[in-house]
């Protein structure tokens, strides 16, 4: 019996050391526990607030989406009167390219006009140089004329007779200046 008693003091002892041991773990899993509990808790908070962030998120992105959809159908509007104005621009560059080669085709029948004056003007100098010269020819054909008439007077009034008087007659009045000074 004391054999037996001794046993069961030492499976007592085994017992006492397994319960301590059990103790231990079950404290180390309760504050595992514990801190699993804390860990979780922080992380439901965690994605509570990244949830919180996602739902403010599709709710500006929404805002945003509708803000889009009105600048789409504003660019929308601005591409319709865009469209517009091009086809009314087109027709202004086709009226402006007619209008631009009538002023061409006036243009070359102005050159035409111009060159046509330009060898009118040409003749028409080349006809006053040959009239300027005729007329230098004629001045001094007249001035030889003059010339003639003035030495067969000089002779006259030299010879000094009855038609000398006349001869000075002539004289005053082809030099009518003259007469006047000497009167």
């Amino acid at each position: 019996m004391l054999e037996e008693l001794q046993r069961l003091q030492a499976h007592i002892g085994v017992l006492k050391t397994r319960l301590a041991h059990y103790e231990s773990e079950n404290d180390a899993l309760a504050e595992d526990k514990n801190a699993a509990n804390e860990q979780h808790h922080t992380q439901i908070v965690q994605k509570n607030g990244i949830i919180t962030k996602k739902q403010e998120e599709i709710e500006t992105l929404t805002e945003q989406l509708a803000e889009s959809r009105t600048q789409f159908q504003q660019l929308n509007n601005d591409a319709t009167a865009l469209a517009d104005r091009y086809s009314r621009l087109e027709k202004s560059c086709t009226d402006l390219k007619n209008r631009f080669q009538e002023i061409l085709a006036e243009r070359n029948e102005l050159r035409l006009m111009k060159e046509k004056l330009q060898n009118e003007q040409r003749q028409a100098q080349t006809n006053i140089q040959s009239l300027e010269k005729e007329r230098e020819r004629l001045l001094q054909k007249n001035e030889h004329a003059k010339a003639k008439v003035e030495a067969i007077i000089q002779r006259l009034s030299v010879l000094g007779t009855a038609q000398d008087h006349h001869a000075q007659e002539i004289q005053q009045l082809e030099h009518p200046a003259d007469a006047n000074e000497e009167v």
